[in-house]
């Protein structure tokens, strides 16, 4: 067997044992032991029986509120409608309604894993960050809405990363293939905008990246075409999805949402606890008198944000020994520095920008998450720092022939924190999680 045989016979290894514990925990944990997933499956649970997005004031809403008085189907996202109508194909198969939209999730990190390994080999430290955290393969295998933008932002890793040359010469043309695949980072992208918010962010650290692109390729003409062709049409999927909303909408009056929380909520979450000075203490903390620094100092945000974005399952409830996070932690700064490093020294024309726009944009991802916990609902969840995740990827997509010089010193390290993660996954959530 050849060296290369080898090494991807080991990868499609890991692939597929990353896909076996994830199923396990698909298939055997209980019905809302994740967080909010019950109110995730009542979306997906209503695109299952119907195909039309609701006002708010349809009385088919009723049993899809949450805790806080609001559904998921009164936003933008169009994720349910496609777990919904993917879970009905395979409930015959899968028996139980929340195991098939569990199985929309699962499903999606495979295409992930088909496409990691159908990567040059050159490219495939680009998907690095799928493998050094077990948070990444615990969202995948619960239903949720995280895992849908965050499965398009790798789908547009893999576009950049076989792209080439990465900034489409002029005149563009359908008869391009890379000109075809920035039709589909358009199409994604406007995807990712109708899917979370919290991803807004990534959007505009892709328009930076076009720039830096065009700047190592000394045509920033070209890039700013590409970027034209890829906003125009994303904003014409977010513009045709916000239109239709609207349209749905507008016989609605504009004291229904509120209306909706108050009979919905749970007490402490009403609109009136609130008005009262009654509700849950993580609420709106900034009104209640809590500094931005004592988000950190006192609420230790940070701690919770990193620890949650390297491994706690349940509602939050089940999590490693903290030497755990502490050693996982030592290898990811050193992993990133070193990849840092590497593309500042080796990255040729270009990396010193993508290093800087990379740590802009993962910085403002940061602070939204800050913000949204002081200003909305404090929740220190890694899951609002995803987008970093496919901002790296992305970088090291275009990038990999300066970080790929440092994959002698990262690779051991990376291995670790995947051992790590196994750890994580198999025996603190698999084996705890309620069953």
């Amino acid at each position: 067997m050849s060296k290369t045989a080898l090494k991807n016979l080991v990868l499609g290894l890991v692939a597929a044992a990353i896909l076996a514990a994830m199923s396990a925990m698909a298939v055997t944990s209980r019905l809302n032991v994740h967080p909010d997933e019950l109110d995730h499956i009542n979306a997906g649970r209503y695109f299952m029986r119907y195909w039309d997005f609701p006002a708010m004031d349809d009385p088919r809403l009723a049993h899809t509120f949450s805790n806080y008085g609001v559904t998921y189907l009164q936003q933008l996202d169009v994720v349910y409608f496609f777990a919904g109508k993917f879970a009905r194909l395979v409930l015959p198969l899968a028996g139980q309604d929340y195991l098939a939209l569990r199985f929309f999730n699962v499903f999606l990190f495979a295409i992930l894993m088909v496409l990691f390994l159908r990567l040059p080999d050159e490219k495939k430290i680009a998907f690095l960050p799928l493998f050094i955290t077990p948070q990444v393969w615990y969202v995948f295998s619960y239903f949720n809405g995280d895992a849908f933008p965050f499965f398009l932002t790798f789908c547009m890793v893999y576009c950049v990363a076989r792209l080439d040359p990465p900034v489409c010469p002029l005149p563009l043309s359908l008869h391009n293939r890379d000109m075809r695949r920035l039709l589909w980072l358009g199409v994604l992208l406007g995807l990712v905008c109708i899917s979370k918010q919290n991803y807004y962010v990534f959007a505009g650290f892709l328009l930076a990246f076009f720039w830096v692109c065009g700047r190592a390729a000394h045509d920033l003409r070209a890039a700013a075409k590409n970027a034209a062709v890829v906003f125009l049409l994303a904003g014409v999927l977010f513009a045709g999805r916000w239109s239709y909303n609207v349209y749905v909408n507008r016989t609605v009056r504009p004291e229904v949402p509120t209306q909706n929380a108050e009979k919905y909520a749970q007490e402490d979450y009403k609109p009136s606890a609130q008005e009262a000075g009654t509700q849950f203490w993580g609420l709106r903390m900034r009104e209640q008198g809590l500094t931005y620094p004592q988000l950190f100092s006192l609420w230790t945000w940070h701690i919770w944000s990193f620890r949650t974005s390297f491994g706690v399952y349940d509602y939050l409830k089940i999590y490693a020994p903290f030497v755990y996070y502490r050693y996982i932690g030592y290898l990811l700064w050193t992993v990133m520095g070193a990849l840092a490093v590497s593309l500042v020294l080796q990255g040729g024309p270009g990396g010193l920008s993508a290093v800087l726009a990379f740590l802009l944009f993962a910085g403002l991802t940061v602070f939204q998450s800050t913000w949204h916990s002081w200003v909305n609902d404090f929740q220190a969840q890694g899951r609002y720092l995803f987008p970093i995740g496919a901002m790296a990827g992305m970088v090291l997509a275009r990038f990999s022939k300066g970080a790929n010089r440092s994959l002698p010193f990262i690779l051991p390290l990376a291995v670790g924190m995947l051992v790590l993660s196994f750890y994580s996954f198999v025996f603190v959530g698999l084996t705890n999680i309620p069953k």
